[in-house]
């Protein structure tokens, strides 16, 4: 008797010692996860706010966030943080790293609490695996941190129907518990009568912090708040009042603890503009299945449905156990803990879908609070087979049994980690999938500005992460000054900021909400010269040239008259000046006329070409900045069309002409010019000049960088692309495609 004894309390230890084992192991995988490459991407604009807004006072933080849509809790948090370690943007970040961290292990304690060890641990490697809750654990904003208070506020909310649990069989003749349910479980739930006094108070804190974090919250609350209308209804024959005044108690002293800042949160949340689209419910659920399970790095096509088809598979296999013994007494409550989670991971979606009915507020963001319970409930369906009863009912014989309850779960763990791996590829490696890339343009207006120029920020709260990068002497000016914008007070502003400058750096960002008819976007297509319009990532940098007098010409300084195919023609152009310096951008207006309705939208080429004919400077675009599209022109309409052309920094110096035509925006193909006279109109010429200092290295954009130097000279890097790709180097090249190679 004493030898089996002593057996089993061996093979427990070594039991718990892996399981511990185990679980190290999965957070240092999250821990690696959360901060590899933790400063590799630029700051984005809300990022930028927090580092701003964390910079001021206590009083002013309130203040800040006051006129915010986000409550204060985690701008005081940063606050002491980046006293402590600083403001680099590995520093802002790892707040929200070590509070991702922090939730895996939440989760694996949820899944320990709620069903047993190896059910936690699934979860937790689940969880450190999720690209969702890498991806916002990378991110200096609040949204890991409220799924963290979320978790913690479920985690207590477990342990107080755990101690009623326990509390009601020690005098009811009906256990309700699981009767498979392992050894801790119970242990935990009597470690939880004996520390009630704590508990409940850290219930009533994680929830109350949670409020202070996230709008959103109360999703959370909500959630909790059916599943013990539940547990009530099950147990309504013991101390029923009693209990329901316990919770109301819990309740109102959340509420009475967030009542000070209630009054500013149904303000603030009233008077917010809506921030998407009307979605409809398969677009959302669809949404929140692949954030759950391949996170928004993931490729949309390809193999993408069937991996998340095999995510919800498992998903709903997580129920069955539980929904295959509704009539089981010893089941009622492990479907009370899976009613708790289906409303955890489900309730955020819900919401955003009754609310887009409203006032549509989709960001993905809001449905991270949940994800804990998506991968509880995932754990749960790859730990199906592992069940004896479930794998005896397939009649197999015992080692194909054993085969499925051990094999199985096992090749559910590959699968997901296997699914995972390319998404966070993607969100590592993959510049398509970077966030707003504020550095990069900080550094390129830093490289190209010079004395006269000005930067503009459309919108206007980008100022908070473009100032953390730029610290150069341009003057910055955020427009519009109110929302919804002023259309005569920001024209207003621009004809002075026109007049005090030569050229503008126009960062543009969130138009749809700040800007929502891009009306300084066409102020600055009428008035100025669109030399180029960039990407990075969601935010454009546009750069403009100012005309030299007051306005850009309104008629031609050269007629031309020539037709590019059946309905368009170009009357003529001006050019500002003939001479201009590499690095500068060429003023060209083009004057056309519509001889019919194009039918079809086209966009100008406008190329600058060294006596090789290599493009030097080059200029893309639909009509008047994309603002003047060719299907709306009508018969006998008459369209000047401002176009600047930045010829390229390093440019060797000498004359140069300029080609002009059109192309269908569908296919590429150029329009005919006259009487089979090609597909381009030849202008010019024009003289480049050496500028009178060389171009920084960042002013050149290389492609690749590389820095050798061999005998005296310098190779800084090159490009390498298909001929006319410059803008899109990855495109792949064909037979008979020209190769082109500048150093």
């Amino acid at each position: 008797m004493t030898f089996w004894h002593t057996s089993e309390n061996c093979w427990g230890r070594k039991v718990e010692s892996w399981a511990r084992i185990s679980l190290l192991l999965i957070l240092l995988l999250a821990a690696s996860l959360r901060f590899y490459r933790l400063d590799a991407q630029s700051l984005w604009a809300d990022e930028g706010n927090s580092v701003r807004l964390a910079e001021r006072s206590l009083s002013l933080i309130t203040q800040g966030a006051a006129h915010d849509i986000h409550p204060p809790l985690y701008y005081y948090l940063l606050h002491f943080w980046m006293r402590a370690f600083g403001h680099s943007e590995f520093a802002v970040r790892s707040l929200s790293a070590l509070a991702g961290t922090a939730l895996v292990w939440l989760t694996y304690l949820l899944g320990r609490q709620l069903f047993d060890r190896a059910t936690g641990l699934a979860a937790a490697f689940l969880a450190a695996l999720s690209p969702f809750q890498v991806y916002y654990s990378q991110e200096a904003r609040m949204y890991i941190l409220a799924a963290l208070l979320g978790a913690l506020s479920v985690y207590f909310f477990g342990k107080l129907v755990n101690w009623e649990l326990v509390d009601w069989e020690s005098g009811s003749r009906e256990p309700l518990a699981p009767a498979s349910q392992p050894p801790i479980y119970q242990s935990t739930n009597h470690r939880f009568t004996n520390h009630q006094s704590t508990n409940l108070p850290l219930f009533i804190l994680f929830t109350t912090l949670g409020l202070y974090t996230h709008y959103s919250f109360p999703i959370v609350m909500a959630a909790e708040n059916l599943a013990y209308g539940l547990w009530l209804a099950l147990s309504w024959r013991w101390r029923f009042w009693a209990r329901l005044a316990r919770w109301a108690t819990l309740q109102l002293a959340v509420v009475a603890l967030y009542l000070p800042w209630l009054p500013i949160a149904y303000r603030q949340l009233r008077g917010w503009p809506p921030i998407s689209e009307p979605l409809s419910p398969s677009f959302i659920f669809g949404e929140a299945l692949r954030l759950y399970s391949l996170g928004p790095t993931a490729e949309r096509g390809g193999l993408a449905p069937w991996l998340m088809t095999g995510f919800a598979i498992l998903f709903l296999a997580g129920l069955l156990p539980s929904i295959t013994n509704l009539r089981v007494p010893n089941s009622r409550i492990t479907n009370l803990r899976i009613f708790l989670l289906l409303l955890y991971s489900l309730l955020p979606v819900l919401t955003i879908y009754g609310l887009s009915l409203l006032k549509p507020t989709y960001r993905p963001k809001f449905f991270l609070v949940g994800s804990p319970a998506f991968y509880l409930l995932l754990a749960r369906g790859v730990l199906f087979f592992r069940q004896r009863s479930i794998a005896s009912k397939l009649s197999a014989p015992y080692p194909l049994s054993l085969a499925l309850r051990c094999l199985l779960p096992a090749f559910c763990l590959v699968f997901i980690a296997t699914a995972s791996a390319p998404s966070l590829h993607n969100y590592y490696f993959d510049p398509r999938y970077a966030r707003d890339d504020y550095r990069g343009i900080a550094e390129y207006i830093s490289a190209l500005g010079r004395e006269g120029d000005a930067v503009i920020l459309n919108a206007p709260n980008q100022w908070e992460v473009f100032t953390y990068y730029y610290h150069g002497g341009l003057p910055l000016y955020p427009l519009p000054r109110s929302r919804p914008l002023d259309e005569a007070q920001t024209a207003e502003e621009l004809e002075a900021i026109a007049a005090r400058h030569n050229r503008l750096f126009a960062v543009l960002w969130a138009l749809p909400e700040s800007d929502p008819n891009r009306f300084v976007e066409r102020w600055l297509s009428e008035h100025a010269y669109k030399a180029s319009d960039e990407w990075y990532g969601n935010v454009r940098l546009a750069i403009y040239a100012l005309p030299t007098g007051t306005e850009p010409p309104t008629r031609p300084q050269t007629d031309l008259q020539v037709k590019l195919g059946d309905k368009i023609a170009l009357l003529g152009y001006s050019l500002a000046a003939e001479r201009i310096e590499a690095g500068d951008i060429l003023r060209l207006t083009l004057f056309w006329q519509a001889l019919g309705e194009p039918g079809e939208r086209y966009k100008v080429f406008v190329h600058v070409l060294d006596g090789a004919n290599h493009i030097v400077g080059q200029c893309d675009s639909e009509p008047g900045a994309g603002m003047r599209i060719t299907t709306l022109w009508q018969p006998g309409q008459t369209v000047v069309d401002n176009y600047g052309v930045l010829i390229w920094p390093g440019t060797p110096p000498g004359r140069h002409r300029l080609e002009i035509g059109m192309y269908s925006l569908a296919t590429g193909r150029r329009l005919p010019v006259g009487r089979g006279e090609g597909d381009r109109i030849l202008l010019g010429p024009i003289e480049v000049l050496r500028p009178a200092e060389p171009p920084p290295p960042a002013a050149l954009k290389m492609q690749h960088r590389e820095g050798v130097e061999v005998e005296g000279l310098a190779l800084l890097g090159y490009d390498l692309h298909k001929l006319g790709y410059g803008h899109r180097p990855q495109e792949p090249l064909h037979p008979g495609d020209v190769l082109h190679l500048n150093l």
